[in-house]
């Protein structure tokens, strides 16, 4: 089983091709509706069956089951998986699990900040998708072995976080948004992690100039978005396109336009030397 942070964010480590299923335990009512449902404490005791089962995605908990849940069994898991459990509001117990490695948390209307994660001293995967009221990564700081942080949207990219700022000074390797926007436009806190390998955010998020500045002084960071274009291969519908990094910068057909695109990585290219050794907020005062 190929159990990595991601393998488990995307569901692929327990995926079985041949019957198209995935073998994970998944804890839910039984007749779920498409919002998640209402979870019993019967459901979540059916766990009593699986004494040595670390990985399980559960869905339907309200408070009161929450604390169930962690209280009774959170202890057993390695990675959990929490999906559509909308009308939780206090996920402060999650920070009493110094066993677990993975959190992935999917759907919620009420959750508004960060748990204190200072004892979560396993947690190395964190991912935070369609919270409505979540718009602070304050906090992240508090988690001491968190080295994958993905936060943002899985549908409709709605998510509007105050800042970055608090992922300055964090041990985090890989960052990923895909939310909206970020309302404090200030990108310096790059130059205080400096584990960081792997930047993904929007293509049309940033400016073209803060995505050269980024890759001017950080050479070595990794992500979709840090480069001149991104490239679409033809297809039998579609004739090869690419997509020009930076805020509403255009999609374009390769043929025909090859001087237009040139001149953008051209473009790019002048920024990136204009940019390096520069800090950030000289480069971007406003």
């Amino acid at each position: 089983m190929n159990f990595s942070f991601e393998s488990f964010v995307d569901g692929s480590f327990d995926y079985d091709k041949a019957t198209q299923t995935h073998s994970c335990l998944w804890l839910r009512e039984e007749k779920m509706d498409i919002g998640g449902g209402t979870i019993s404490i019967e459901d979540i005791d059916k766990l009593k069956d699986y004494p040595d089962t670390d990985v399980v995605t559960i869905s339907g908990l309200h408070q009161d089951t929450f604390e169930y849940f962690i209280k009774t069994y959170g202890m057993q898991f390695k990675a959990i998986c929490f999906f559509k459990n909308k009308l939780v509001e206090d996920w402060s117990l999650l920070g009493t699990l110094s066993n677990l490695e993975y959190i992935h948390f999917f759907a919620n209307q009420r959750i508004s900040s960060l748990w204190d994660m200072s004892r979560n001293t396993a947690l190395s995967g964190l991912c935070i998708e369609d919270f409505t009221k979540l718009d602070s990564v304050e906090g992240i700081g508090t988690a001491p072995a968190l080295r994958e942080f993905r936060i943002g949207n899985a549908v409709w990219s709605k998510m509007i976080l105050k800042s970055l700022l608090p992922l300055a000074n964090t041990n985090i390797e890989k960052f990923m948004f895909c939310g909206k926007s970020i309302t404090e436009n200030d990108y310096s806190f790059l130059a205080d992690m400096p584990n960081l390998k792997q930047f993904d955010f929007p293509t049309n998020m940033l400016t073209t100039e803060q995505v050269a500045w980024i890759v001017a002084n950080f050479p070595n960071l990794e992500g979709y978005a840090l480069k001149a274009k991104v490239d679409f291969a033809a297809t039998s519908d579609h004739a090869a396109e690419v997509l020009i990094v930076g805020k509403r910068k255009p999609m374009l057909t390769v043929e025909n336009n090859e001087k237009r695109i040139e001149k953008y990585i051209q473009n790019f290219e002048t920024l990136k030397k204009n940019y390096v050794g520069v800090p950030y907020k000289m480069a971007f005062p406003d």
